[in-house]
C-alpha cells in the first residue's frame, strides 16, 4: 500500500516546492524520502499534501499526508516523518505514520512504518496454478510494525538489524467453501512477531530516474514463538537492480526479486506476485504461496521535451518449495508507458503503465518508475 499512495503525494510536493528535491532511500519497500533538499535557515519544515492515485488493487484512491522535515546536521540528507490517511473506491482504509532518520555525519539510518488497514482484497489460494473460480474476497483488519536501525559502512552502504510484528484481525469471507486448511493458514487472524539483518548498497546516481548504477537490498527476518509469533518461518529477500545508459536518451533497466519463507507461513506472509511494481498486470495477489521469483527488464526513452516512453517484460512465479520452480512455468507480462517529467532538476516523471499478462491486464498512475 506503501508503494501507492506516497507517489502521488510526492507529486504534489514537487509541484508545490518547485526547489524541493524529492528521492528515495534504500531500505523498507519503495517509500519516499526527500534529500538534502532545504536550506540551513529552513531546517525544519511542515507540509500537508493531499494524496490521489489509481491502481487496480484499489480503483481511485485520495486521502491526506502530512510531511515534516527536519535535518539532524549539514551533512546529512534530509530526515521526514510522515502521516498519511487513506480512503480508496473499493471501500479500503490505510492510517500510516512513517519515518525515515539520517543521524549526523549519516552515521546512521533508522527507517520504519506504522500501518493500520482495513483492506478487502481478493483471494484466490496458494500455489503457483490456482484459477479464477477460486476468487473470493477477504476482508481483514491489521496493524504492522516494520523498523530497520541500519549503520553506514562506506557511503552508499548500510547494514543493521530489522524487526516485524504483524497482526490481521476480524478475518471474514465472501465464500463459505471449504479449503485445505494449508491453503488459508492464518485464516483467522495471525499475530507475527520477527528480527533479523540487512544490508542495502546503493550505487544509483538517481533515486527516482536511475541511468546507471547498483540498488541491492537483501535481508533476513527471523519468526519465533518466544518473540510472541503464532507461526514459525524464515523469510529471505533478495532485491538487486542495475541501471545502464544505452545512450544519451536510453535507459536498460533491469531487476532481479526473491522471496524465500521456510516454514508455516500465514498466507498475509507469504510471497507474491503482482501490483504496480512487481509483474506488473498481475492483481496483487493474484498468486501467491511460500516463494515468489520475479525477473524484470525495460527500455527506457526520452522522447520529446519533458515526455518519455518506456516498454517492459517480466516473468514471475510462485512455487511452495524453491526446488518447485521451472521455467515452463513463469508467467510472462509485458507493455508499455508515458512517462511526463514533472521535476528536470531531479528527473522524477509521473509514470502512466498499462501492461498485459495472461488472460489479465492492469492500467497504473504513480510516480516514479516501477523499479
Amino acid at each position: 500500500m506503501r508503494t501507492y499512495f506516497y507517489g502521488m503525494s510526492l507529486l504534489f510536493l514537487i509541484l508545490a516546492h518547485p526547489g524541493r528535491s524529492g528521492t528515495r532511500a534504500p531500505g523498507l519497500n519503495q517509500s519516499p524520502m526527500v534529500a538534502d533538499t532545504t536550506k540551513e535557515n529552513h531546517r525544519f519544515h511542515f507540509i500537508p499534501l493531499p494524496v490521489v492515485f489509481y491502481t487496480p488493487e484499489t480503483h481511485v484512491a485520495y486521502g491526506a499526508l502530512g510531511v515534516f522535515l527536519f535535518r539532524t546536521d549539514s551533512t546529512a540528507r534530509t530526515s521526514n516523518l510522515d502521516f498519511a490517511v487513506i480512503h480508496t473506491q473499493n471501500a479500503q482504509t490505510v492510517v500510516e505514520p512513517t519515518y525515515t532518520i539520517f543521524t549526523s555525519h549519516e552515521k546512521y539510518l533508522i527507517r520504519g512504518f506504522f500501518l493500520y488497514a482495513d483492506f478487502p482484497e481478493l483471494y484466490y489460494g496458494i500455489g503457483p496454478g490456482t484459477t479464477d473460480s477460486q476468487e473470493e474476497l477477504i476482508s481483514y483488519k491489521s496493524l504492522r510494525a516494520y523498523n530497520r536501525f541500519l549503520r553506514k559502512i562506506k557511503p552508499g552502504w548500510f547494514v543493521g538489524v530489522q524487526q516485524q510484528y504483524f497482526k490481521t484481525f476480524d478475518v471474514s469471507r465472501s465464500s463459505d467453501r471449504q479449503v485445505p486448511a494449508q491453503t488459508l493458514v492464518g485464516g483467522l487472524g495471525s499475530v507475527v512477531n520477527g528480527v533479523g539483518v540487512a544490508s542495502i548498497v546503493d550505487t544509483r546516481d538517481n533515486i527516482y530516474s536511475p541511468v546507471r548504477g547498483w540498488y541491492a537490498d537483501v535481508s533476513f527476518m527471523d519468526y519465533e514463538k518466544w518473540m510472541g509469533t503464532e507461526f514459525d518461518f524464515t523469510n529471505y529477500l533478495f532485491d538487486i537492480r542495475h541501471y545502464h545508459s544505452l545512450s544519451p536518451k536510453t535507459v536498460l533497466a533491469g531487476q532481479f526479486y526473491l522471496n524465500l519463507n521456510v516454514g508455516e507461513v500465514p498466507f498475509k506472509q507469504a510471497a507474491t506476485l503482482g501490483g504496480s511494481s512487481l509483474l506488473r498486470g498481475y492483481y496483487n495477489g493474484r498468486y501467491r504461496d511460500n516463494n515468489a521469483v520475479i525477473f524484470q527488464a525495460e527500455l527506457r526513452q526520452r522522447l520529446v521535451g519533458r515526455f518519455g516512453g518506456v516498454i517492459f517484460a517480466s516473468v514471475g512465479d510462485v512455487a511452495h518449495k524453491p526446488s518447485e520452480f521451472a521455467i515452463r512455468d513463469l508467467k510472462p507480462t509485458g507493455g508499455a508507458g508515458l512517462r511526463f517529467m514533472i521535476s528536470r532538476k531531479e528527473h522524477v516523471n509521473v509514470r502512466f503503465d498499462a501492461a498485459v499478462g495472461n488472460h489479465t491486464h492492469g492500467f497504473y498512475v504513480n510516480i516514479s518508475e516501477a523499479f
